[in-house]
C-alpha cells in the first residue's frame, strides 16, 4: 500500500522513519516539499546527510556505501538519491541493500517516473518495506484549498473565489501556485483579506477585461459585453485556443446544467456538481433557461469544427474566427465560420 505525502509526514512527526522512501508520481513539487519537510524534522548535520545524483549505475554503489555507514553522534543518517536513472544493475544493487537495510539509515529515492511500476525491481523492494510515496497531481479543489490554507498560515484570508481563479489560471502545479500566492501576499501588503479583484490584478488582468468575466458574458447571452471582452483579451495577448476552450467549457457547463435540471436535481446539487460559486454564479440558473439543448449541442459542434480548422489551416486569423464564432453564438445565427457549420434554425 502506497503512502501519500501527508501520511509520510504524519509518520515522521510521530518519530517513525522507514528504511526507504521511494517518491514517485507526476507531482514533482510534492516530492521536493516532502523531502524538505523530512530534512526539517531530522535536521541532519553535514556528517549525517549524503545527497547523491543517480545519473549513473555507479551511483548505486555510492548510495549503498553511504547507507551502510552508521550515523556519527546522531540517531539517524539520511541518504538522498535524486533522479535515480540507475539502469538495471544499479537498481538491483539498491534492491539488494533493501533486503537487509541498516536500521539507522533512511534512504530517499526521488524517482522521475510519473507512474508506479511495481515490476521495477527497485520500486518492488521499496514497496515491500511500505516505503512508496505516491505524489499524485492535485485536483483543482484540493489546490484551491491548499492555497487558502497556506495563505492562512501567513495570516491572510484568501477568498475561495480568488483561490479558484488562481487555479484556473496557473493550474494545479504547486510550484507555480506557490509563486503566485507569494506575489499575491506581497501585493496585499498589510490587508488581511485577499479578494478576487486582488487575484486578478496579480495575475495581470485589468479589472474591466479578465478571462473570468468572459465565460459569464457568454452564458448570460450578453453579446455586447462578450465581444468587448473578447477583443480586449485578444489585444492583451490572451491565447486564442485558451479562449476557445473557455467558450467550449462554458457551453458544456450550460448543457450539463440543463440535463441536471431535467433529471430533477436541486439547485444546490447542480452548483456542487458544476463547482459553481454561490455568490458569483448566483444568476447562472436564470442563464440556463435562455438556452435550448439543441442549440448548445450545435454550438459545441461549431467549437470543435473551429478548433480543427485553426489547427489544420494555420493561415486563418484566430482572432477574426473567434469573433465570427461569438457572432454566431449570440448574434447572427446564420453567419458561417471557418468550421463551416451553421446554427440551427
Amino acid at each position: 500500500m502506497e503512502l501519500t505525502p501527508a501520511q509520510a509526514e504524519k509518520e515522521w512527526k510521530a518519530g517513525k522513519f522507514r528504511p526507504v522512501y521511494y517518491f514517485v508520481g507526476e507531482n514533482s513539487s510534492a516530492k521536493d516539499i516532502s523531502l524538505q519537510k523530512l530534512k526539517d524534522i531530522l535536521r541532519p548535520d553535514p556528517f549525517n546527510l549524503d545527497e547523491l545524483s543517480g545519473d549513473s549505475p555507479q551511483a548505486a554503489e555510492g548510495a549503498v556505501a553511504a547507507a551502510l555507514t552508521p550515523p556519527l553522534m546522531s540517531e539517524r543518517r539520511l541518504v538522498v538519491v535524486k533522479n535515480p536513472r540507475l539502469g538495471v544493475e544499479g537498481k538491483k544493487t539498491l534492491a539488494q541493500y533493501l533486503r537487509s537495510p541498516l536500521e539507522t539509515t533512511t534512504l530517499i529515492l526521488c524517482s522521475e517516473e510519473r507512474r508506479l511500476d511495481i515490476r521495477d525491481v527497485l520500486a518492488a523492494a521499496a514497496a515491500a518495506l511500505g516505503g512508496v510515496v505516491l505524489c499524485k497531481p492535485l485536483r483543482a479543489p484540493e489546490a484551491a484549498e491548499r492555497l487558502i490554507e497556506e495563505a492562512r498560515k501567513r495570516q491572510k484570508n484568501l477568498s475561495p473565489e480568488a483561490a479558484r481563479m488562481m487555479v484556473e489560471e496557473a493550474g494545479t502545479e504547486w510550484r507555480l501556485l506557490g509563486a503566485e500566492l507569494e506575489k499575491l501576499i506581497l501585493y496585499a501588503r498589510n490587508r488581511q483579506s485577499i479578494s478576487p479583484e486582488d487575484a486578478l490584478a496579480c495575475l495581470g488582468y485589468r479589472q474591466n477585461a479578465n478571462p473570468f468575466d468572459f465565460p459569464r458574458a457568454l452564458q448570460s447571452r450578453n453579446f455586447r459585453e462578450m465581444m468587448a471582452l473578447l477583443r480586449r483579451l485578444l489585444e492583451d495577448g490572451e491565447e486564442p485556443f485558451r479562449l476557445l476552450h473557455q467558450i467550449t467549457g462554458s457551453l458544456n457547463k450550460l448543457l450539463k446544467a440543463k440535463r441536471l435540471q431535467a433529471s430533477g436535481s436541486s439547485q444546490e446539487q447542480i452548483f456542487r456538481e458544476l463547482r459553481l460559486q454561490a455568490y458569483y454564479d448566483r444568476d447562472f440558473p436564470q442563464w440556463v433557461q435562455r438556452w435550448r439543448e439543441r442549440e448548445l449541442l450545435s454550438h459545441l459542434t461549431d467549437c470543435l469544427a473551429l478548433e480543427a480548422a485553426l489547427k489544420s489551416q494555420p493561415w486563418l486569423d484566430a482572432g477574426i474566427e473567434l469573433e465570427r464564432l461569438a457572432v454566431r453564438l449570440l448574434g447572427n445565427p446564420g453567419l458561417k465560420t471557418a468550421g463551416g457549420a451553421r446554427a440551427p434554425s
